[in-house]
């Protein structure tokens, strides 16, 4: 074989190898199932905690589900994907959980002081983070292809 063929083969095996490789990488599918399925944790736990009795604790029931949104928060942001979009998706789940987190922690404080219009005026801010929430949804779902 002469040394440009030999070139030219292994060049075009290194090529062949590249191409493999680099449509090995997760498929978008798949990486707009890891966001999903951390956003779907969220939902849950907010309509347990609407369906709990034991979500009448008060002040307290609301800093125990501010310190689980925050861990979602953090499971979110440890999703690692790679598609510009999908990312862009998760950064404004991070923001909304946040958010969440902050109105729950105020509510409760509020609360605790006795000072009810402040207490109604955090609780408010939360609706607002729920329809803020459905509007992610209802994006990353037509993203994604869901039905």
């Amino acid at each position: 074989m002469s040394l440009t063929l030999k070139k030219t083969a292994t060049l075009s095996l290194v090529a062949a190898i590249a191409v493999l490789f680099a449509g090995c990488g997760e498929s978008k599918v798949a990486q707009c199932n890891k966001v999903i399925t951390v956003a779907n944790k969220a939902a849950t736990l907010g309509q347990q905690f609407g369906k709990n009795p034991n979500s009448s604790k008060g002040s307290k029931g609301l800093t125990e589900l501010a310190t689980k949104i925050d861990g979602i928060g953090t499971e979110m942001k440890a999703v690692t994907v790679s598609d510009e979009q999908l990312k862009g998706f998760q950064g404004r789940f991070l923001t909304l959980y946040q958010d969440i987190s902050k109105g729950l922690n105020d509510a409760a404080a509020a609360i605790d002081k006795k000072n009810i219009r402040d207490a109604n005026r955090f609780l408010v801010s939360l609706q607002k983070s729920s329809v803020d929430e459905s509007t992610i949804v209802k994006e990353i779902n037509t993203y994604c292809g869901a039905k």
